[in-house]
């Protein structure tokens, strides 16, 4: 690994993210409205919001950032919501279409158990996950301070997550900032699905390792009538390997690796994989004829 590469992303994301999360509340300068268009029947403001992030919406954003760091390193901001025109980040289409409809669907199946969300559209805040995952941990204290407050602000106690980058980052806040705010991932709070297929499930190392959600996401799939193809030395928590994406900002010959090595893997087992991860999508889908996020086979 080239340490001198590492330490200059380290500085880029410190000098662009960074300083941009704290004036914008986006790492980069993003066009929020094409991001939030996936929804106009929510209110936008109330107690307990759906927070995406913008994870489905930018998955291939974030996914190559690393390559738009050194675009955006000089780049000014003038205000929050104002961005020069020219350098505006507009995701494709197909990826604001996909991220629609998984957006909607965990909605429905939100509203299905009972629970009712507000949404933020274009006010909207990154987590700044980005920022603890490569461990500028005073970084992600103090931009998580404004979050937070932001958040209070509003009068928001409760927040339900779409993704497992994100849960991770708002529940070590609560930990390091030692903050009220209730974060809920979707996922725990489905009473009712319906799906259908055969698939063999990709873990997220989040929500598996870290966040001890690994058999809620796969009771949901099971109660729903999915089928889960399992393989012990693929698919078991102590077994299963990381899709590569968290080293791709460092290592992008490295990351690719990863993601062929584990896409083999699992499609040895079933040629339908299954994922509950924006970030793991983006990295295995060049790889896997089939693949889908858990929110396309449940509804």
């Amino acid at each position: 690994m080239d340490y001198r590469k590492v330490e200059r992303q380290l500085s880029l994301v410190r000098g662009v993210v960074y300083k941009n999360l704290l004036e914008n509340y986006m790492p980069l300068p993003v066009d929020r409205s094409a991001c939030s268009r996936w929804t106009k029947d929510l209110p936008p403001s109330g107690q307990t919001i759906i927070y995406t992030s913008y994870m489905y919406q930018l998955g291939s954003v974030f996914k190559s950032y690393a390559k738009l760091l050194e675009r955006f390193s000089g780049v000014k901001f003038a205000t929050r919501f104002t961005f020069l025109g020219g350098f505006l980040i507009r995701p494709k289409r197909e990826e604001l279409e996909r991220a629609s409809l998984i957006l909607n669907n965990i909605v429905a199946l939100l509203k299905e158990s009972s629970v009712q969300v507000a949404y933020l559209y274009d006010e909207e805040p990154y987590s700044g996950a980005l920022l603890l995952e490569l461990g500028l941990l005073d970084e992600f204290r103090e931009y998580g301070r404004r979050l937070l407050s932001f958040f209070d602000g509003r009068g928001i106690i409760r927040v339900i997550t779409v993704d497992p980058h994100t849960t991770n980052a708002l529940l070590r806040l609560k930990t390091l900032l030692k903050s009220n705010l209730e974060v809920v991932n979707y996922l725990q709070l489905i009473r009712h699905s319906e799906g259908k297929g055969s698939f063999v499930m990709h873990d997220s190392c989040l929500y598996s390792r870290y966040l001890g959600l690994g058999d809620v996401v796969k009771s949901v799939l099971q109660n729903s009538g999915v089928t889960l193809v399992e393989d012990r030395m693929v698919t078991a928590q102590d077994t299963s390997t990381c899709c590569g994406a968290p080293v791709e900002s460092v290592d992008e010959e490295l990351s690719e690796k990863i993601a062929k090595a584990r896409a083999m893997k699992l499609t040895s087992v079933h040629k339908n994989v299954l994922v509950a991860c924006p970030l793991c999508y983006q990295n295995l889908s060049p790889h896997v004829e089939s693949i889908r996020d858990i929110a396309e086979v449940i509804r």
